[in-house]
């Protein structure tokens, strides 16, 4: 994918995600409608080489709406979700800059990120795309019991 292309689609989903941007807010996300992927997903991310690494996904009911963090290093807290949405069989999750309990960071400085997970049987497939980034990082795992 093109470095022009892969920006486009990165700023598109940040739109998509972002409710604020269309001056309307999102409806939370049911539990009864993402029930194949809640729990604890452990993701090995394998691509770029580069940025191989363990992940950790989990997605929870909490008080009747979908709730979800990203941790990307056992060292550092999970970062919860700023946004929960599902597209067909997609999870989005949104971290913004005022995610919790601190916003992603490259370099210091605070930045969007958005995953895309689908769950393909025991199995959840994810790509990560960083604000600041042009790489699209990819990988899969299993639920953790």
């Amino acid at each position: 994918m093109g470095t022009r292309r892969c920006a486009l689609l990165v700023a598109a989903l940040l739109v998509i995600a972002a409710p604020g941007t269309r001056g309307q807010s999102a409806t939370p996300l049911n539990p009864a409608d993402a029930k194949f992927f809640l729990g604890v997903w452990v993701i090995e991310m394998t691509e770029p080489a580069v940025f191989k690494g363990t992940h950790t996904i989990r997605v929870w009911d909490n008080g009747g709406t979908v709730a979800a963090s990203v941790q990307a290093n056992p060292k550092f807290p999970a970062i919860e979700a700023t946004g929960v949405y599902r597209d067909g069989n997609m999870l989005i999750l949104t971290l913004s800059h005022h995610a919790k309990p601190h916003p992603m960071q490259e370099n210091g400085m605070p930045i969007w990120a958005v995953v895309s997970a689908v769950v393909d049987g025991d199995t959840m497939k994810v790509a990560l795309m960083l604000e600041q980034s042009q790489t699209i990082k990819r990988g899969a795992g299993n639920r953790q019991n």
